[in-house]
């Protein structure tokens, strides 16, 4: 059974820019996404290896209090869906979103981990669907323009506690 990942549109949209998109068909996760992040996207290419799930009753009224935070809508929802789903982490590349997060006073969305690109890279290379890391992560950073960003050292953080 695969397993199931929440991923927001900044990392879906990064992965299509760098010609990724394909390998998510050939790892074993579920995308999950919320209907902001299928709104944000709504490239067919991208939504035929996505799921959106669906918010209702809590899950819809704790994103919707994350917005009231400030955090965007499509950030919110991925919260509140890896929260409702069990999930220790999501995928986001957001750069005001991985700021913000650290303002909160929420513990449950302390508690949900920030992975971004990388950790489909990570898979990727481990699944042998591609062979340098880092020629992906460059280009993956030039396309977004994420050059000496959050979203930057963050995925490189990861990559170097992984071993790369």
């Amino acid at each position: 059974m695969p397993k199931k990942l929440v991923v927001d549109s900044s990392t879906l949209i990064a992965l299509e820019r760098a010609d990724l998109l394909g390998f998510l068909g050939k790892i074993n996760y579920t995308i999950i996404i919320s209907p902001s992040v299928r709104e944000e996207v709504s490239n067919e290419n991208i939504l035929k290896f996505c799921k959106v799930q669906e918010l209702n009753g809590r899950t819809l009224k704790l994103s919707k209090s994350l917005e009231y935070l400030g955090i965007g809508t499509g950030e919110s929802q991925c919260c509140a869906l890896a929260i409702r789903l069990k999930l220790k982490f999501i995928i986001c590349d957001d750069r005001k979103f991985i700021r913000q997060r650290f303002f909160l006073n929420n513990r449950k969305v302390h508690n949900i981990k920030i992975l971004g690109f990388s950790f489909f890279l990570h898979i990727f290379y481990k699944k042998k669907l591609i062979k340098d890391v880092w020629q992906h992560f460059d280009k993956i950073i030039r396309l977004n323009n994420w050059e000496r960003s959050e979203v930057q050292v963050a995925n490189y953080t990861f990559l170097r506690g992984m071993g790369y």
